[in-house]
């Protein structure tokens, strides 16, 4: 038996099996080249859109100098043994003086020596690399004085690249890879680099001091923050529309519209967070997580858990008993429609469409932008951060309040104990540093009179002694000015008025002369009728306003002429206490716009057929009237042109023939 080997036993291959391997080696070279090309792709999305164009940008930046920095020392001619021995080692590196303490690299003093630190910068790493980027961190923080932020930066510059050099093979924690024997790792997420960072750190702290802390929100800033929210947005309409509510009227009644209540309830949560954060010196991420179970509502006091906060109507912008009621009722009336249930947060999200989420509450980063955008918006410089109110709360009481309403060092650390995890020492500790630089400011060393801060607790001493002779003079210097301007314009207002009266008189002759010679010629006229009397000129009834559109704000700010519409609603149904319009134009009795007072008539009929024509014909549904009448857009004069053609078209209004 002949046993065959297995290349003799293959059968001879036709030529169409030959062909069929030469197309499937042909079609395996398809999907290489596809996969070689979705890698490229891959590896250019990444490098396109991993960063941003600016933070690309800088980091490139960073390792470029770094590049230029590193080559610049192998630029110069070689060095002999003996004469790098007269050397200093760090004079070859870093052009800077020589300190034992900051530069002291112990065994590293050598690493320029090693062949592979001219390419320690290159996009992968070799064993060399830490100690470069660790000595460029140290020129740019150390000898240059750069900031922490660009030294952070060089180095998070330089750790990206190396991350993105070869996979995960650079990535984590820098080491010596035995098996392998290679480095593996991230040189930026070594030892040596995080020790100057952290020196660069500490450094900056101690130039910083207390220049990094927050500033305390004093009361004289919490009230110049209310001044703007007053400015920005008109309060009054929600305690009003809250006193209606209150009172027996449904919310769905006062015809609020949608932009009116997002504006107000931002303004109002503010408001309401700051005077509650100044009050109960709470942190900030305690503060906003407070819910409806954690407080208990009475007519005279509000408990929140162990802390009775009472009003403080002298105090208005830091009452958080106020503050508080009207927020909780603005929630329950026109967002809610009912009471807030336990768990609902006190300060929830809002969302761009104006629907509160009450299961939310605001993140740290909104309260901050509040922060920055009211003490922009009040005129405030300087740094303050979640935590200004704690410390301007704290350091009122301890030492700005009036004279028999400060608290005591126990009561302060008491109350300052609320927060979970507080030491009190901590609290102690700034009020005791802010008092310390109160009591040696001499800035005001040229003040007529002194406060003398480092006489007594604050300057206690200068409210509560007996005044001076000096001071009793320069008080009544300042008295007898007020009074002599006192009597001008008393002198200025009697002559308007004698003025006045006699225009008044002589107008009353000419009345008198006018209805005489009308008698004499009228002998057909009754001495009873009406047109025969002679009636008494009546002045209007003071105080009365209707205020002009567009509405010009106390803050100097004029409405834009799209909304005087919504201004004009507003005056017919709420009113306008800031104008002087305290009674709604829908409210005012027909003596107020008829007979002596008939200079209102004209502008009162146009503002009701514009307020009556949104409300009765449309509803109240903006969108509907703004799209029957786009002249909305052009100011209220076109509105009313055309609101008066579609009752005249309706047969509502009777045009004058001229």
């Amino acid at each position: 038996m002949v046993r065959l080997s297995k290349s003799s036993a293959k059968a001879p291959q036709s030529p169409n099996c030959t062909q069929k391997k030469a197309a499937q080696k042909k079609g395996s070279a398809t999907p290489k080249a596809a996969l070689a090309d979705v890698q490229k792709c891959k590896d250019l999305g990444i490098e396109t859109h991993l960063q941003a164009n600016n933070t690309r940008a800088n980091y490139a930046g960073h390792v470029r100098r770094g590049r230029q920095w590193l080559a610049s020392y192998f630029k110069t001619p070689a060095i002999s043994e003996s004469e790098r021995g007269d050397i200093a080692s760090d004079d070859l590196l870093i052009p800077m003086p020589s300190s034992p303490a900051s530069f002291d690299m112990h065994s590293d003093n050598d690493a320029h020596d090693d062949p592979a630190f001219k390419d320690a910068f290159d996009r992968i790493p070799n064993r060399c690399s830490h100690k470069a980027l660790a000595l460029f961190m140290s020129l740019k923080g150390f000898h240059e004085n750069l900031s922490k932020t660009t030294v952070e930066s060089i180095r998070s510059a330089f750790k990206k690249m190396w991350d993105l050099s070869d996979g995960d093979t650079y990535r984590g924690k820098w080491h010596f890879d035995e098996a392998r024997r290679r480095w593996e790792g991230n040189p930026a997420d070594s030892a040596d680099v995080y020790d100057v960072l952290s020196s660069i750190k500490h450094k900056a702290s101690a130039e910083g001091g207390d220049r990094t802390h927050s500033m305390a929100m004093t009361k004289d800033y919490m009230d110049r923050v209310l001044r703007w929210h007053q400015a920005a947005c008109p309060l009054e309409i929600a305690l009003h529309m809250i006193e209606k509510t209150m009172s027996g009227a449904q919310p769905s009644d006062l015809h609020l519209d949608f932009e009116t209540r997002k504006q107000l309830t931002q303004h109002l949560e503010q408001i309401a967070l700051a005077a509650s954060g100044w009050t109960l010196w709470t942190r900030c991420f305690e503060l906003i997580k407070l819910q409806r179970k954690d407080i208990t509502l009475d007519v005279t006091m509000l408990d929140a858990n162990h802390y009775k906060i009472y009003p403080r109507p002298e105090m208005l912008a830091c009452d958080n008993f106020f503050w508080m009621l009207v927020w909780i009722k603005w929630l329950d009336f026109f967002h809610y429609g009912q009471i807030l249930h336990p768990n609902d947060f006190l300060f929830p999200v809002m969302g761009a469409n104006s629907v509160v989420h009450p299961g939310q509450p605001i993140s740290h980063d909104t309260v901050q932008k509040w922060i920055n955008e009211s003490t922009a918006g009040a005129g405030i410089l300087g740094n303050f951060s979640t935590h200004c109110f704690r410390r301007g709360g704290a350091q009122y009481w301890f030492m700005f309040a009036p004279v028999g309403q400060r608290w005591t060092l126990a009561k302060v650390r008491w109350w300052g104990g609320w927060a979970e995890g507080e030491h009190c020492d901590t609290l102690v500790r700034y009020l005791l540093n802010e008092l310390h630089a109160y009591e040696t400011d001499y800035s005001d060393a040229l003040a007529p009179i002194s406060r003398g801060a480092d006489v007594s607790l604050a300057g206690e001493h200068a409210l509560a002694r007996p005044v001076s002779t000096e001071e009793l003079c320069m008080v009544h210097a300042s008295v007898a000015a007020d009074v002599n301007c006192l009597r001008n314009d008393i002198s200025s207002i009697n002559n308007s008025l004698r003025s006045l009266t006699n225009k008044l008189r002589v107008h009353l002759m000419l009345h008198l002369l006018e209805d005489k010679i009308a008698t004499s010629h009228s002998t057909h006229v009754k001495a009873s009728s009406p047109s025969a009397r002679i009636t008494s000129w009546q002045l209007p009834t003071p105080g009365l306003v209707i205020p002009r559109v567009p509405v010009l704000r106390p803050n100097g700010t004029t409405n834009p002429k799209t909304k005087s519409w919504k201004d004009i609603v507003t005056h017919w149904l709420v009113g306008d206490p800031d104008q002087g319009l305290t009674t709604p134009l829908k409210d005012w009795p027909r003596e107020w716009y008829q007979g002596a007072n008939q200079q209102f008539a004209s502008k009162y009929h146009q503002r009701a057929t514009i307020a009556l024509e949104f409300i009765n014909q449309y509803d109240s549904n903006e969108a509907r009237f703004l799209a029957a009448y786009p002249e909305a857009e052009l100011g209220h004069t076109q509105l009313l042109k055309a609101v008066n053609k579609a009752r005249t078209a309706r047969g509502e209004r009777v045009s004058r023939t001229k």
